[in-house]
């Protein structure tokens, strides 16, 4: 099962993104069409604060040097989501889209294939940008990537990313000093089979030692290395918050990894993937797994077990209430229909019956499905059967 290909919907209210197009222009906006010069465009302070880019394929690839205020953004969108503009550049000596301003928001554009080695969209700027409902397809680099500055307030939301030859997104420097992501937002985004290199990894999401994210409602499938994988903090005060998320497929890891803390892991669902739905690895034997807070998620058909900690290299600890099914297991009814992806509670059987007595504030979240727990919450990702949201799900 970890091996296979997992087709995975959520309700429309999952995938939808958060934003939508205006009809109408708003002030200092300019429309262009595919035969114009997209980068000098962008660049030239007399285009305005909007530029909205009609449908065809734009040329790339673009430096954008020119950003906006913190109230008056630099936004660069589609004119309609139906017929998508798509930026495209067959060459190998940059990246499609390069930021390296501030306070910058690009909205419903299409970006790939890629040549190997270019990524999408590189983010060099210091605060304030905003990736909202883009799509990524057959990109021989990482589709987003912010790893090469310090950045505060970036926001990656709506996304869709298909055929990654690399790790989809990238975000912090791998030690942790020479750039931080701070106040970083990565929802509701959909990535769809990830492979790499016999040296690469293949994360889906990787937000790297020392910078801090809040990764929810995203659905992550078929990658070759951790659909989502934090490395936590030197700083204890810095939390990861990792929940409402659907993770399946890994070819050669565990659904989620920990390489540190502190992190709060909750109401996620993790299926069939190559080791465990949840894992916990201390890193580079930085020993920075403590302040980690794993509850009320499911896991099921992962081949090395449901949630996994090293032993001995682990403190400040908190696994409560989680709901699990491995190949070993027998208990396999609990919930109403697994294979289909249904992991509500079966009527009656032993997970409908489980409940917290006492609940940590840190668990008090909604569940998977974005629906309110009940005072003493129910064990799994999922309270309730009364709204499974789950549709046309099979492994």
């Amino acid at each position: 099962m970890a091996h296979g290909r997992v087709r995975f919907l959520l309700h429309s209210l999952l995938l939808i993104g958060v934003f939508s197009l205006a009809t109408a222009q708003g002030v200092g906006a300019k429309e262009i069409s595919a035969d114009e010069d997209l980068c000098r465009t962008i660049n030239d302070p007399a285009t305005g604060d909007e530029l909205i880019l009609k449908p065809g394929d734009f040329r790339g690839p673009c430096r954008i040097r020119r950003g906006g205020s913190a109230d008056r953004p630099l936004v660069i969108r589609a004119k309609s989501l139906e017929q998508r503009p798509r930026i495209v550049y067959a060459g190998d000596s940059s990246n499609v889209i390069e930021i390296h301003a501030d306070h910058v928001v690009l909205i419903g554009l299409v970006f790939g294939p890629t040549r190997r080695n270019v990524d999408g969209v590189r983010i060099r700027s210091s605060k304030d940008v905003s990736l909202l409902d883009c799509s990524f397809v057959n990109l021989g680099g990482i589709a987003v990537a912010a790893n090469q500055s310090n950045l505060a307030g970036l926001r990656v939301s709506g996304n869709t990313i298909n055929g990654s030859s690399a790790t989809a997104m990238y975000f912090g420097c791998h030690d942790g000093m020479s750039c931080r992501v701070s106040d970083l937002l990565v929802e509701r985004n959909r990535i769809d089979d990830v492979t790499a290199g016999d040296q690469e990894v293949g994360y889906g999401i990787q937000v790297k030692l020392n910078s801090t994210a809040t990764i929810r409602d995203n659905v992550i499938k078929n990658t070759k290395g951790p659909p989502i994988m934090v490395y936590g903090s030197q700083d204890p005060a810095l939390e990861n918050v990792i929940e409402r998320n659907f993770v399946a497929g890994s070819r050669t890891s565990s659904g989620i990894v920990i390489g540190g803390g502190p992190v709060v892991v909750r109401n996620n669902i993790a299926v069939g993937n190559a080791e465990a739905g949840i894992g916990l690895e201390n890193y580079g034997n930085r020993n920075l797994l403590r302040g980690i807070k794993i509850g009320l998620n499911t896991v099921y058909g992962n081949e090395s077990g449901g949630i996994m900690l090293p032993k001995g290299k682990v403190a400040e600890t908190e696994v409560i209430g989680n709901a699990g099914w491995s190949p070993a297991s027998v208990e396999k009814s609990c919930f109403v229909n697994p294979d289909s992806m249904d992991f509500s509670p079966a009527y009656n059987s032993r997970l409908d019956r489980s409940s917290l007595t006492t609940t940590p504030a840190w668990l008090n979240a909604s569940d998977f499905l974005g629906q309110k727990r009940n005072r003493a919450p129910r064990v799994g990702a999922v309270e309730s059967n009364s709204h499974a949201r789950l549709l046309n799900a099979t492994p």
